[in-house]
């Protein structure tokens, strides 16, 4: 395996990484320049040795390109939600221009975020601080692993019988940091309607509101993986 693409120019400091898989220059050299001043970026073409190098580094975000030149970032992300070790680790999908872009396939396959081309560097670098900013937050709440809700907890709350497949679904986008905003676009409906969706969710859960409501569905999904 070659040695891991690490910026230069990166401040020693930076301790946030983030890993970019894509075969495409003319968008690694982009990327490069819009995070080296925040982010210790790796990079590589392939998705074998983006696999290698999130083992060896355990980076705080994967970005990978939907197509690279070895497999897809799909077969990548399926790799990585079945790896009992990177599948914490938030994914975030993007498209190239002139390329196919399948948001909801991305999103059922368990990704973060999928930017569909041509997105802003302004959203690229609001989605990556928050899905990292997300990530920190769970993993270093104290005594977090011994809270998180159980699958014999989950089951006994039975969801399945209290919730729609709608509000189930719903459920499990809170879990993966996704505003009321953000169901709406994916899902094409409004704002109002997804809200009216977290309320009905909170009252059938018997949560205290909505703050309940987002620490409930990230156990929820901790414990489903």
């Amino acid at each position: 395996m070659n040695a891991p693409n690490i910026d230069p120019g990166v401040n020693n400091d930076v301790t946030q990484q983030v890993l970019l898989v894509t075969g495409d220059a003319g968008m690694t050299r982009k990327i490069r320049q819009l995070l080296t001043p925040q982010y210790a970026l790796l990079s590589t073409n392939n998705i074998i040795e983006g696999i290698e190098m999130a083992h060896q580094h355990h980076p705080d975000l994967i970005l990978c390109d939907a197509l690279v030149q070895d497999a897809t970032g799909y077969q990548f992300l399926i790799t990585l939600r079945n790896d009992s070790v990177l599948k914490p680790t938030p994914f975030i999908l993007f498209s190239r221009p002139n390329t196919p872009a399948n948001m909801r396939k991305g999103m059922n396959l368990g990704a973060d975020d999928y930017l569909a081309a041509p997105f802003t560097g302004e959203e690229l670098l609001k989605s990556i601080h928050s899905r990292i900013s997300r990530f920190h937050h769970i993993r270093d709440t104290p005594n977090y692993t011994r809270e998180k809700i159980t699958l014999q907890e989950v089951s006994t709350i039975a969801i399945n019988d209290r919730l729609s497949k709608t509000e189930a679904k719903i459920l499990s986008m809170i879990a993966r940091g996704m505003s009321s905003r953000d169901i709406a676009s994916f899902k094409c409906i409004s704002v109002r309607t997804v809200d009216n969706h977290r309320h009905n969710i909170t009252k059938k859960l018997q949560l205290s509101g909505p703050n309940a409501l987002v620490k409930f569905a990230i156990g929820y999904a901790g414990a489903m993986r």
